[in-house]
């Protein structure tokens, strides 16, 4: 009689085609649930068609067997290796309630709290990065911090002209407060300046050079207002930064951000002080999005963690002018053009949405 080959106590790691990781304890021939490993809805249909043809082997398994299953599951890669680090099925106790916010902003207090970032983490799905596409706005060489502030306004003027009839929430200009800390007359003079030219592209002008120079003057103030420093660089608007967001206007698909029923410039949320400040770019619908001008296209972990901190404060107490509860969230990849959206109900490990919610409710100071 043929040798069986031995099998490795670890089990067996199936790699399904869209990404997926699965595992199979050969002992007891149990496989991983779907709703904890299948990160991609394509490859639910395969991973049931692997486990039936594994369960229709009878006797003791053998690694031959196994790489004959692999024929039945195109796309499908089997390796032996150690198991990866079990994931938890609940989350982590809450913290101590502090008396009052420790970080001054929601960015803050995820950079500075891991164990915020794992109870997150434990309750995320797995994701993947988009589809890959081509850069249709490489950058040009201008400061990126300063590129992707204009960019936040010349987008959010330009929203507004592509929904004409609703009613666009937008908060002031953060740009204005600079007038606290440079000369006032002028500097309000400025930004009032630059506001107005943006406000053509809000009525429904086309996006022209004037307006992305417009854009960067109000940035220049923004870094101002955020850093407390470049003082001297404020209402310096380098050539190479305006076409950057020139660009980056011209690359944006603008059939996909037209609203049914309401646009959230910048919104904000009732419970963020008790991180200590929270907004957000842009609630389009039901879908709250966040803009990266990175060149990167991939889904980064601290995207998911940023997004999933506004989820928590919409559960808490609502956005600020929106009707509806944010049911997805969405990366906005501005050099390439593409809006990844990612449901909620997809995003979320079964019953760990409100749980998180409540892990942040009893971590965080009192409204």
């Amino acid at each position: 009689m043929p040798r069986r080959s031995p099998l490795p106590p670890t089990g067996a790691f199936f790699t399904l085609r869209h990404g997926s990781l699965v595992h199979l304890d050969l002992t007891t021939r149990a496989w991983t649930p779907e709703w904890l490993r299948v990160s991609d809805e394509r490859d639910l249909v395969p991973y049931r068609e692997l486990q039936a043809a594994v369960d229709a082997l009878h006797g003791p398994l053998a690694q031959r067997q196994m790489a004959q299953v692999m024929t039945a599951v195109p796309g499908c890669q089997l390796r032996w290796a150690a198991p990866p680090q079990a994931k938890p099925t609940t989350l982590p106790p809450p913290l101590p309630r502090p008396a009052a916010p420790a970080y001054g902003s929601l960015t803050g207090y995820l950079r500075g709290t891991p164990e915020a970032r794992q109870a997150i983490r434990t309750a995320l799905t797995r994701q993947a990065h988009p589809a890959l596409a081509p850069m249709l706005a490489p950058p040009l060489g201008a400061n990126p911090g300063l590129v992707g502030t204009a960019f936040d306004y010349a987008f959010r003027f330009l929203l507004e002209g592509l929904n004409p009839g609703l009613v666009a929430v937008r908060d002031g200009l953060i740009a204005r407060r600079a007038a606290l800390d440079l000369e006032r007359d002028r500097t309000l003079a400025a930004v009032h300046a630059a506001e107005e030219k943006l406000q053509e592209v809000a009525l429904g002008q086309p996006f022209e050079v004037r307006h992305a120079r417009a854009a960067v003057l109000l940035a220049s103030y923004e870094v101002v207002v955020r850093t407390g420093r470049f003082a001297d660089l404020a209402g310096v608007v380098p050539q190479e930064a305006a076409q950057d967001v020139l660009a980056l206007i011209y690359a944006v698909p603008q059939g996909i951000f037209q609203a049914q029923s309401q646009l959230v410039l910048n919104p904000h949320f009732p419970a963020a002080g008790r991180f200590g400040g929270a907004d957000a770019d842009v609630l389009l619908d039901d879908l709250l999005i966040e803009v990266k001008a990175t060149r990167h296209l991939q889904l980064e972990g601290a995207y998911l963690q940023q997004l999933t901190g506004y989820l928590v404060l919409d559960r808490m107490g609502g956005t600020v002018g929106s009707a509806l509860p944010i049911r997805r969230l969405g990366v906005y990849y501005a050099r390439h053009g593409v809006l990844q959206v990612l449901p909620v109900k997809d995003l979320y490990r079964p019953g760990l949405l409100p749980q998180l919610v409540s892990w942040f409710d009893d971590s965080l100071p009192t409204a």
